[in-house]
């Protein structure tokens, strides 16, 4: 389940707070690639759009300039982040605090906890 609430990419009207939880995570894809860091302003110019299709065109093969709501890119944004983390922790304890929000209640389990911190992750942004 993804977090977005409306698509993002220049050919379609963004909504700032989904553009800045893209922009987000297109900048964690990118840092480790050494490529440049995106302001997270929640506008879809230039920059923000040739990202989205860099991403698209390494990552998932389709190169449309959208990140859709149920589309395979942010799937795989957040897919990628999240492995990012995974690869630091050490527990499900860790993971809570790395992405510093508390256990969900009842039965521990690592996709429950990156349901809950993705979803915290968006509502950061607005």
């Amino acid at each position: 389940m993804t977090r977005l609430t409306k698509p993002v990419g220049r050919a379609v009207t963004n909504h700032a707070p989904d553009a800045k939880y893209v922009q987000y995570l297109l900048n964690e894809w990118r840092r480790p690639r050494r490529l440049s860091i995106l302001a997270i302003d929640g506008i879809v110019g230039p920059l923000t759009d040739a990202a989205i299709r860099d991403f698209q065109k390494s990552e998932t093969g389709i190169v449309d300039g959208r990140v859709d709501c149920a589309g395979p890119a942010i799937g795989k944004l957040e897919y990628l982040y999240v492995v990012g983390i995974d690869a630091q922790v050490q527990s499900i304890e860790h993971y809570g605090i790395i992405s510093m929000t508390r256990p969900v209640q009842g039965p521990l389990t690592f996709a429950a906890q990156v349901e809950r911190y993705l979803t915290a992750l968006r509502k950061s942004f607005g």
